[in-house]
Order: structure tokens, then C-alpha cells, then sequence
């Protein structure tokens, strides 16, 4: 009787493994549920031992508890695998059979943070369009960029991987539409003209700051990357807190930062689960995890100090008595700032002053276009098209988000380079390899900043080109971020000649960066001589 009883008890769990896949979680998001489902079923799991214990021995226990877990898993998985296998509605892309079945692929294949290189052989081995995902197509389309963020009525949602800051939601974060227009809004006073202009002071200090830097360490090897991302993250410290947090001053890094470069580190393997992601900050089992959650911590302490004195992102939230309610909008926008509002800057920095070394022609090029020109006249400097060239010609081949900004299609359903895509679908278009599409631009993979200015002809399909998104949820920071780069280029340009450090040849920069949804670089050791004007 009892075999019998212990057979059933499999028969049924099995059978309710199929059920919960086909009645309950075939429907709707469950990444945020995904710390409770896994408690519940351990919970679960003690629960029929100790039932169990009253009627048998404890190793029989265990042993008949495991099983029915076991049933149960290959009901609920062996039902996964078969629907996505060979019922589901991406079924008829191509793609690895695994990551067909389960998104744990992806993280495994992503463990050393270069889905950017994963992705481009994805690309090359199957075409434009591949399946990536149980319910995902990663589409390498020239036209995908500008389809799934375009139009004021754009119908692509953000899909589960924006959730990843949970309590938090900022600026960049929010799902609903409705709720970024309106945060949208509040933003846009940061960012007017005149905003704009009462930055420009800060930005110079800072800028000069910068230099000193560098020219203590005229003549000798230096590691770029360091003063780059201090002069980046000291300029967002000033505009997001009221406050520099000072690393070029003392020329080393701030604790908050080093916790969210380290922090960052889990969301390169993490990003292609974001129910995965959810686990890890619920449960904190990673040193990276933890290092970004104190990030978090502190990014939410400066916004509180930064209430008291009132801003363009506070200010709405205290004239409406919204405050308290929005406080965990607040926190994300802090967030948001420090993230987004630095890396892409000083990653093109970085490859900027690569490509000057790698190409002396470039920065004879760009003085030669400055003669004339008052550096001091950020308004001039913005109108120099062989900078702006170099600028764009950077976040072409280099793009600070190599394959980031996922999107969803409507629940009808949508068309995406000529292709109807079922609804509800996952969308990535990587720019690290659409931006360097033999279809988009002539001799792609070579750095020709003309292309943007004397030669364009050489651009075969702008919309291939979207280093800061378009449409309603194009970057906030893009005026900014070119007003930081042209001047610190130029300003650096006019003072220093530029080459390789002795051992260096370029290659480590490029060869070792991370995607960690936001681009790392590799390290790049350069020597700056001060310029002779003889």
C-alpha cells in the first residue's frame, strides 16, 4: 500500500508540474515573484518530509520527498521544454536548441561579460533574425532600432528587464508610458538651454582638473581609464548631488563608485534573466551583489541630503506634497544619474584618445579645425564637424551600450524588417553589431570620422546609428554628453600630442571590454608630451 501511495503521490506531482506550466505560469510576469516561488517550493519540499517522518524513516523520507520533487520538476520542465521546442510561436527561427528552452544558457554563455561577441556570432552563424531566448529574438536588422523606439505613438513596451532596480524606478526605468511622459517632463527643466549653459562652469572646472592630472604625468606611462571615468562621475556628482565626489582632486576612487564598478559586475552574466537578477538582490549571495545594493544605499542617502536643498527632480515632487510617495522614484533617478549620466562619456573618451593615438592624422585633423576657434566657446566647439565627426565615429564602433535597450511587441504583434513578429515577444538589437553592418556603412569596421560630415556616402542606412536611443525615450543626456565631450577633446587636443605607452598597441582596450549592459573598456595606457606650438 505504501509503494502504491508513493507511486500516485509521483503520478500526481508530476502531473501538477504539467498543470502549473500550462494554467499558470504560460501567463502573464513572474521575475519578481521569483524569490517567493522558490521558498515556496522548498517549503513545499520540507513540508511533504516532514509529512512523510510520521510513517517512515528519515533516509526513506528524504528519499520519497526527493522523488516527488523530482516528478514534479520533470512535469513542470519536461512541459516547459516541449512547448518551446516545438509548439511555441518563435519555433520557426533559428537559433541554439538550448537557447530555445531556457534563458540559463545565455547567463552561462555569459559569464565572462561579452554577450556583445556572442551576440556577432550569433549573427553571423544564423542570420538576421535569432531566436535567443524561450521568448526572445534578437534581430540584427538595420531597421530594428529605429522600429522598436521611433514615433510618438510607438507601441513597444519596456519588457521585465527594466524592473532590475526594484523598489527603485527611475527616469530610465519606468514601464509605463504614461508615467514616463510625465517624470519626462520634470527631467526636461534640467536639461533646457539655459540648464544647459549654468553647467558649462562646472564642466571647465572639472575639465581642468583633468589636466592637471594629466600634466603631472607629462611624459609617462598612464593608465587613461582612471582620470576618464573621476572626471565623468566628479561632473555627475556636481549636477545630481550638489557636490564632486572629488577622485580627481585626490586622485583616487570614491567608495560609492568602486561598490557600483564592482557591483556591476553580476549584471553582465545576469542580464538575460531577469528573473535571475531578482533572486540574486533578494538573497545578496554574490560579493558583486551586495557591493551594488550599498551603491544603492548610498545613492539613496545623497538624494535625501539633496531634497533638503531642492533641485530640477525634487522640486515638483515638494510643490505637490508627493514627497514621501515619491521617494522611490527620487532614489531611481539617483541611480540613473550616476550610471547612465557616466559611463557613456568617459567610455568614449577612452576610445576617443585610442583612436588619436592610433592615428596621429586624426588630432592634426582636429587642430588644424580649431584654429580660430575660442575653446572657451562651447557653442563653437559644438559646430566643429571633424570633432562631432570623431564623436559619432566613436559611439558607432564603440557604443557604450553594446546590447542593451530591450523592447516588447504589442500583444497583436508587430512587423520588424519585413517580418511579422507574434506578440508579446522580446526584442534585443545589439548596435555593437548592427553598427557595423557592410549593409549600413562603407568599409564599417574602419574609423573615418568624414563619414558624418564630407563623406556621406559612406553611411549607407542612418537608422543604423542610434547611440542614444530615439523617439520618446531617446537618452535625456544626449545634448549634455556632447557638450562634455567636445569640449574635453578639444581642450586636451589643444595642449597635448598623444601616443601609445612603450608595450602598449592598442588592443587590450578593445579586446577586453565587458558588457555589463553598459560598456567597461579595457585598460589603455597612453603617454601625453606637451604640445609644441613652435
Amino acid at each position: 500500500m505504501a509503494t502504491q501511495a508513493s507511486l500516485a503521490s509521483r503520478c500526481i506531482a508530476f502531473s501538477l508540474g504539467i498543470l502549473i506550466h500550462r494554467h499558470i505560469f504560460a501567463y502573464g510576469e513572474w521575475h519578481l515573484c521569483a524569490t517567493a516561488i522558490m521558498r515556496i517550493h522548498i517549503l513545499t519540499w520540507i513540508s511533504i518530509y516532514l509529512i512523510d517522518c510520521y510513517h517512515m524513516r528519515h533516509v526513506e523520507a528524504i528519499q520519497d520527498s526527493s522523488l516527488i520533487a523530482l516528478c514534479y520538476a520533470v512535469g513542470l520542465f519536461g512541459s516547459m521544454a516541449v512547448y518551446r521546442a516545438l509548439f511555441h510561436p518563435l519555433q520557426e527561427y533559428p537559433g541554439p536548441l538550448a537557447a530555445r528552452l531556457t534563458k540559463l544558457w545565455h547567463v552561462s554563455k555569459c559569464l565572462d561579460s561579452r554577450n556583445h561577441l556572442l551576440m556577432d556570432e550569433m549573427h553571423k552563424k544564423y542570420g538576421d533574425f535569432v531566436r535567443t531566448g524561450p521568448n526572445e529574438l534578437t534581430i540584427f536588422h538595420p531597421e530594428t532600432l529605429a522600429t522598436i523606439y521611433e514615433g510618438i505613438n510607438n507601441p513597444f513596451n519596456k519588457p521585465a528587464w527594466y524592473d532590475n532596480l526594484r523598489p527603485y524606478t527611475g527616469l530610465n526605468t519606468h514601464r509605463s508610458k504614461y508615467v514616463h511622459k510625465h517624470r519626462r517632463r520634470i527631467w526636461d527643466h534640467a536639461f533646457t538651454t539655459s540648464a544647459l549653459k549654468s553647467y558649462q562652469e562646472a564642466l571647465k572646472s572639472i575639465s581642468n582638473s583633468l589636466d592637471e592630472v594629466i600634466m603631472k604625468r607629462v611624459g609617462q606611462p598612464i593608465v587613461i581609464n582612471d582620470p576618464f571615468y573621476w572626471a565623468s562621475w566628479d561632473l555627475m556628482g556636481q549636477l545630481g548631488f550638489s557636490k564632486s565626489f572629488g577622485m580627481l582632486q585626490g586622485q583616487k576612487w570614491h567608495f560609492a563608485i568602486q561598490m557600483l564598478r564592482k557591483g556591476l559586475e553580476f549584471v553582465g552574466p545576469f542580464t538575460p534573466a531577469p528573473w535571475l537578477v531578482r533572486i540574486a538582490l533578494d538573497l545578496r549571495p554574490l560579493p558583486s551583489v551586495r557591493n551594488f545594493l550599498k551603491m544603492e544605499d548610498w545613492c539613496a542617502r545623497e538624494m535625501d541630503k539633496r531634497i533638503k536643498i531642492s533641485s530640477h527632480l525634487v522640486a515638483w515632487s515638494v510643490d505637490h506634497d508627493r514627497l514621501q510617495k515619491d521617494l522611490h522614484t527620487l532614489y531611481g533617478d539617483s541611480i540613473a544619474i550616476i550610471i547612465a549620466g557616466s559611463d557613456t562619456v568617459a567610455h568614449t573618451l577612452i576610445y576617443v584618445f585610442y583612436h588619436l593615438a592610433r592615428d596621429p592624422s586624426q588630432l592634426t585633423k582636429l587642430r588644424e579645425e580649431q584654429a580660430g576657434i575660442d575653446l572657451q566657446d562651447l557653442r563653437q566647439l559644438q559646430g566643429l564637424p571633424h570633432l562631432n565627426g570623431i564623436i559619432n565615429e566613436v559611439l558607432r564602433l564603440h557604443p557604450a551600450v553594446p546590447t542593451g535597450g530591450f523592447r516588447e511587441t504589442p500583444p497583436e504583434g508587430a512587423e520588424i524588417g519585413g517580418r511579422w513578429i507574434p506578440g508579446n515577444t522580446l526584442i534585443c538589437a545589439p548596435r555593437w553589431t548592427i553598427s557595423r553592418l557592410e549593409a549600413c556603412f562603407v568599409q564599417p569596421l574602419e574609423f573615418i570620422p568624414e563619414r558624418w560630415y564630407s563623406k556621406p556616402e559612406m553611411i549607407l542606412n542612418k537608422k543604423a546609428f542610434s547611440p542614444f536611443a530615439s523617439g520618446p525615450y531617446y537618452c535625456i543626456g544626449k545634448n549634455l554628453a556632447y557638450m562634455e565631450l567636445t569640449y574635453i577633446i578639444s581642450l586636451l587636443a589643444s595642449k597635448y600630442d598623444v601616443q601609445f605607452a612603450p608595450g602598449e598597441d592598442g588592443r587590450q582596450v578593445v579586446e577586453d571590454l565587458q558588457d555589463q549592459f553598459t560598456a567597461a573598456p579595457g585598460k589603455l595606457r597612453l603617454v601625453f608630451h606637451q604640445r609644441n606650438t613652435c
